[in-house]
């Protein structure tokens, strides 16, 4: 068969098993281009050599292969079968699709078996050689791929060299090059040329060949490959298609359907596309449009594709005309629950749209609970077909997509496939939930059977995809750091699903909660809308305060019952309370303008005045349980009745009575989460199932527990397994403290009603929504409550409310109301005073506003108090001083902390004793030392590597009790050095025998040590005071955000469980390997090598400080002194710290940018002083007037992307006509911007700021306050 080709006039011959199926026959021979081979290896295997496309004309062939690919496919023809070399694709991301299909292509056209392996970091030494399995109480060997294609002459396909970690390929190294292998079972692939010394080896065909596959890193046009490894492969670059050519070949493809202007403009954009664009992706997109041209653009069906210029997807405003889609609606399945939209029914139609036209994979992108998974269970309706859900999680590996390993009743080991391997066998259709979550190369694995169809399994055998199999995949939108690589935008068909606009979203909360009133909708809406033009600084906060769909169904249920509760509901639903102070704030704000008004006043005066009793509550009555196991009903709970308390228990049952399947409870710690969990599930005579979650809870082990038993995997069930199976209610207690993706996995459960085990199970609720028996069916009354703390600082969990707030309904246990506490405190403390009491409740409350004003950082409980009456009750005569130094040694060590909870506990009467003593107390005391020596001349003294305590003697530096050296409590030292140790105390009569020679040279030895350290600093002795004396007044401002800083450096340093290790700890989702005897079953805590560092793009803060004249003149009510100290505490807190850039700008009359600090600046003491030093002098010496507005916009302006500018000023505002309209530089979306007025005249600023949207303006009258405002608005954007 001759086929001449348009371009080249190459002609391209097939050999006659090849062309068998077109009906045309040949010689054995090929020829691609001027390269023949005769007699070319035909395969045997039919399931081995890949399909053809379909769409491949072969009437008109030289129109159908560009001539680029013709030369790509002759290259390869050369390298395998004429000069038997190992070859490599090479190309751009964007073009990955594109030499896969090549090398297929390659293999079709000339009938050669393959084995494909797909390269990740998962692939390990047994993907490449032999993995070990147990049959028959015996452990057997089986080959992999690589040693299956050596030994039977295929072309091994490797695809994505890339990906693999480094020192896994190598393994391959002798293979490629000599052709040889040791095995693991003990023998050895050899090459033919030397089996004949070695007759006991295995003989590689020689017909092998190894195709792999490569990406070059766009940002450095290089491929990262061990040296060894690239020597051993001849590569070529393949490089985008022409747009020409691309013209001629989508138009020989295409069924003619097209005019050649819409051809020409799809040509013209894709040929626009940085990278390239994937030809397989063209004749899609050319398909799709071909069969939709009058419902959808050209841009759009490109878009759809991944084609789009700027990550575009198709999208309901891209259709122009109503799809005729063909589906089936299945009078089988229940939908009461889904009320469907002109928007979710256009977003179906898209979906349906996609796999008409050819494809298999959809990818629907949208925010956080809008309607994804809804709209895609709607359409496995519509399609009347079973299907599968397949929760995704960041810890799934590439091979853990396909199938499970597990052992059969014999204690054999075994593969379960997965519901993607059982949707794509059966053609079903499989819901990927999360493909957002998968690293890239995870996800990428699956390209195969995705573009192709064809499964490539595990267990070393594959299949072609059933026609009728579906794939829904649903995800987040890509953040900057976008998950949807070039090489997944090829893999999916991809629809962006906004959010409902107010009309349909409006109509659908009405269909559900018919008796929730109309003016409630209305209000509920509103606030939607406000919330959503909200500006804040963390991306974190703006998520935490949106309105998705689940959160508003959430409010609807509860709202339902108690709509006079509404504002309660909606701040349990945002979790206002832990939210930073601005954000609350603006909250508050959209709270008033949508007329929500928050009666928790109103509802704790029924508490207070002991109308409302729980025990009695009618509810309580109704939603009581016959319990059938009774020792699962908590008992014997201690719980004091208390208004704080109860209410939350009245709250918590409203969700649970109107059907809530999970709920989730947030408080600090010690506010009484467990007790009241506990108190309310044995008055309502629920069985308990409780697990608590730690760092090293896994997903397997949240579900299942594996063991061992006579040689088999056994998976008993966990409490989760049993509160479903059983319908109790499953308590996760410190839900916070698990890694997020583990309790993130339940998401399918509630909302989905499926969750597949690793032993193969599915649990359900309905159990025709499932095909075959392996199922077990969700009791009805199953419900889920979490635990957690908030994730702000201090606490150390992980932020779970982030990515489960709209999944769980949220409870706030709020801190404890004066009288509540006063409460539990007298059921406690049997006999102590009420007087004390008194003074312990009016306490905390101070405790509690120091914690909310950022005063302090720490939230002193409950659990504290009751601890205090405890001993007090038990101990009476000890007091209550030393009751409270218990709770209070924490933070002794911290001088300013401690003066601060000194000052609060005496404002109520409490003196407790000073710092200095209960160091001393906490340190012990050496008690009286005689020094060992004679005084002589005064030294440093040795210091001592091991830091060993030192007593009497005058030889080491940082001793005490003894003679001449630097330490404490001796005689004759230069100069105070403490090293941490008991201090050993002489007597006044020793230290008076130090001679009046020997006091005169340890006091020169002290000033000069003095003036080593400030020359070292560059600063005199009057400026080591002045800036001491600034920075004494921010310490404690200084010290929390610097504690602050540290924590978000810890959280995202902190190491995680490294999977597939040769040490450490037993990991007991690899039990099998572990039976099969394979080396890489353990796993240890260490850092991933692929995550990035901390911040390495660094963050940006730029504070602009008003130095003009005015905070010169009006510096008595000490705002420029303020001003210092603020200056100086962001000084302090970021210098030499590379996560952050700091640049300090100041303006005042004379111009709005006065360079102040930059971040090459080395901020040490002396430069932080000359800084301080430079704002005074500017604003003694400038020309009166004012910059602000402009300062302002230069700083915007200039600033880069994502910068947080802090602007300062004291500006009379009517004498410089500065108006609302002014500050609109503050509202930018490119920064984080934030003006602070301080010490105005009259009420001019307070009103102006008040006007400012988004609290991006504040009012500091207080200038004391301004360390502190500025520290919140920097802790609260890095969040």
């Amino acid at each position: 068969m001759v086929i001449l080709l348009r371009s080249s006039l190459r002609s391209l011959q097939l050999p006659r098993r090849t062309i068998r199926s077109i009906g045309t026959v040949s010689d054995n021979s090929v020829t691609i281009g001027d390269i023949t081979v005769e007699n070319p290896p035909i395969g045997t295997a039919p399931h081995l050599i890949p399909r053809l496309p379909l769409r491949l004309d072969f009437q008109n062939i030289e129109s159908s292969i560009p001539p680029c690919h013709l030369s790509h496919l002759r290259w390869m023809l050369q390298k395998d079968l004429v000069l038997q070399q190992d070859f490599l694709l090479l190309g751009l991301p964007n073009l990955a699709r594109e030499r896969r299909q090549l090398i297929l292509l390659y293999a079709s056209l000339l009938g050669r078996e393959i084995e494909y392996v797909s390269l990740s970091k998962d692939t390990s030494e047994a993907d490449l050689k032999q993995r070990k399995e147990v049959t028959n109480n015996g452990t057997i060997y089986t080959n992999q791929a690589p040693v299956r294609a050596a030994i039977n002459g295929r072309l091994l396909v490797l695809d994505g060299l890339e990906k693999a970690e480094r020192n896994v390929l190598p393994t391959l190294n002798n293979l490629l090059e000599n052709r040889e292998l040791p095995l693991d079972d003990g023998t050895m692939l050899l090459s033919p040329d030397v089996r004949g010394e070695h007759p006991g080896g295995i003989p590689v065909h020689p017909d092998f060949r190894v195709a792999a596959l490569g990406t070059i890193a766009e940002d450095d046009g290089t491929i990262a490959l061990d040296p060894p490894l690239r020597s051993r492969f001849q590569a070529r670059l393949a490089s985008p298609v022409d747009v020409g050519d691309m013209f001629v070949t989508a138009s020989a493809m295409s069924n003619g359907l097209l005019d050649t202007d819409t051809l020409k403009y799809l040509m013209k954009t894709v040929g626009g596309v940085s990278g390239g664009v994937s030809l397989d992706l063209i004749h899609n997109a050319v398909r799709y449009l071909e069969q939709y041209q009058d419902n959808v653009t050209p841009r759009a069906a490109l878009n759809a594709h991944g084609i789009g210029l700027g990550g575009e997807m198709i999208e309901t405003d891209d259709i122009v005309a109503p799809f005729e889609v063909k589906s089936v609606t299945a009078p089988k399945m229940n939908r009461s629950s889904y009320i469907e939209t002109t928007t979710t029914k256009a977003i179906g139609d898209l979906i349906l749209a996609g796999f008409e036209s050819g494809n298999s994979a959809v990818a629907l992108v949208g925010p956080k609970g809008c309607y994804k998974s809804t709209v895609a269970k709607d359409i496995v309706d519509k399609a009347g077909v079973f299907s599968e859900l397949f929760s995704l999680h960041p810890d799934i590996t590439a091979r853990d997509l396909l199938q499970s390993r597990g052992t059969d009743e014999r204690g054999d080991t075994i593969w379960r496939d997965t519901p993607l391997t059982r949707a794509a066998r059966s053609g079903k259709y499989v819901i990927m939930d999360g493909i957002d979550k998968l690293r890239s190369d995870t996800m990428s694995s699956l390209a195969m059977l995705l573009e192709r169809g064809w499964a490539v399994l595990p267990d070393g055998t594959s299949f072609y995809a059933n026609d009728k199999f579906r794939c829904i995949a649903i995800a987040h939108p890509p953040s900057e750091k976008s998950w949807m690589t070039p090489e997944i935008k090829s893999m999916f068909h991809w629809i962006n699903a906004k959010s409902l606009p107010r009309d349909e979203l409006q109509e659908v909360l009405s269909g559900l909660f018919p008796n929730v009133s109309t003016d409630t909708l209305e209000k509920i809406l509103n606030l939607q809308e406000d919330l959503n033009n909200v500006i804040v600084d963390s991306d974190a906060e703006k998520e935490a305060m949106q309105l998705s769909l689940r959160k508003i169904k959430h409010i609807c249920r509860r709202a339902d019952q108690n709509p006079e509760e509404l504002g309660s509901i909606i701040h349990n639903c945002l979790m206002t309370s832990f939210l930073p102070e601005l954000e609350q704030n603006i909250v508050e704000k959209c709270l008033a303008r949508c007329g929500i008004v928050t009666n928790d006043k109103k509802i704790f005066e029924n508490f207070f005045s002991q109308q409302y009793s729980f025990t009695e509550d009618p509810l309580l009555n109704s939603c009581k349980r016959s319990a059938s196991n009774p020792l699962n009903v908590p008992k014997n709970v201690e719980f004091f009745p208390n208004p704080m308390q109860e209410n939350v228990m009245r709250q918590v049952l409203v969700s649970h009575s109107v059907g809530e399947r999970a709920l989730l409870i947030t408080g600090y710690q010690g506010v009484g989460k467990n007790k009241i969990v506990d108190n309310l599930l044995s008055h309502l005579n629920c069985e308990r199932e409780y697990t608590q979650l730690h760092r090293d809870t896994t997903i397997q082990s949240l579900m299942l527990s594996p063991s061992v038993e006579d040689g088999k995997i056994v998976f008993n069930d966990s409490p989760l397994i049993r509160a479903a199976k059983n319908g109790r209610i499953l308590v996760l207690d410190e839900a916070d403290k698990a890694p997020t993706e583990v309790v993130a996995l339940l998401k399918g459960l509630i909302e989905d009603g499926q969750l597949s085990l690793p032993d193969g199970r599915l649990l359900c609720y309905d159990e025709s929504d499932v095909h075959g028996s392996n199922h077990t069916k969700i009791h009805p009354d199953f419900r889920i409550w979490a635990l957690t703390n908030p994730a702000v600082f201090p606490f150390q969990g992980n932020d779970l409310s982030r990515h489960m707030s709209d999944v769980f309904a949220c409870h706030i246990v709020p801190p404890m109301d004066e009288e509540s506490h006063r409460r539990i405190l007298t059921s406690y403390g049997k006999g102590v005073h009420p007087d004390v009491i008194n003074k312990l409740v009016k306490v905390w409350e101070d405790l509690r506003v120091a914690h909310e004003t950022g005063v302090i950082s720490y939230i002193f409980s409950v659990r504290e108090s009751v601890s205090i009456v405890k001993h007090l009750s038990a101990f009476p005569d000890e007091g209550v001083q030393t009751a409270i130094e218990n709770v209070l040694a924490f933070d002794r060590l911290d001088a300013s902390l401690s003066n601060h909870l000194n000052k609060i506990f005496r404002n109520q009467g409490i003196k407790m004793v000073t710092k200095e003593k209960v160091v001393e107390a906490g340190r012990g005391v050496g008690g009286i030392s005689t020094p060992k020596t004679r005084a002589s001349s005064p030294k440093h003294g040795k210091e001592d590597p091991d830091n060993t305590p030192h007593v009497g003697g005058n030889t080491w530096a940082g001793g005490t009790g003894g003679s001449d050296t630097a330490g404490l409590g001796g005689r004759g030292g230069p100069y105070r050095l403490d090293k941490g140790h008991p201090i050993h105390q002489i007597s006044d009569e020793m230290k008076a025998q130090v001679s009046e020679e020997a006091k005169q040279r340890a006091k020169e030895m002290a000033n000069e040590a003095l003036a080593k350290k400030l020359e070292e600093l560059n600063m005199g002795k009057l400026d080591w005071e002045r800036y001491n004396s600034v920075r004494a007044r921010v310490e404690e401002n200084i010290k929390d955000m610097k504690r602050y800083l540290k924590d978000l450096k810890k959280r995202k340093e902190e190491r995680q469980w490294l999977h597939r290790q040769t040490s450490g700890e037993l990991d007991e989702n690899r039990l099998v390997e572990v039976l099969a005897g394979e080396r890489d079953v353990f796993k240890r805590r260490g850092n991933p090598a692929d995550r990035d560092t901390f911040l390495s793009n660094p963050i940006n803060i730029k504070l602009v400080v008003d130095v003009s004249a005015s905070m010169y003149r009006f510096g008595y009510d000490g705002r420029l002194e303020r001003l210092l100290e603020a200056t100086l505490m962001i000084m302090e807190c970021f210098k030499g710290d590379k996560r952050f850039n700091l640049h300090i700008t100041g303006h005042n009359g004379s111009s709005p940018t006065i360079d102040l600090v930059h971040p090459s600046m080395e901020l040490d003491e002396a430069t932080q002083l000359r800084v301080l030093e430079s704002m005074v002098a500017h604003t003694q010496y400038t020309y009166a007037g004012d910059h602000t507005i402009e300062a302002i916009e230069v700083a915007v302006e200039e600033s880069a992307p994502d910068t947080l500018v802090i602007a300062i000023s004291d500006a009379n505002l009517n004498r410089y006509d500065i108006t609302l309209k002014d500050l609109k530089p503050l509202q930018s979306a490119k920064v984080h911007a934030h003006l602070i007025f301080i010490a105005s005249l009259g009420d001019e600023a307070a009103a102006l700021a008040k006007a400012v949207p988004n609290e991006r303006a504040q009012c500091c009258m207080n200038t004391s306050d301004l360390p502190l405002i500025i520290k919140k608005i920097v802790t609260s954007a890095l969040k």
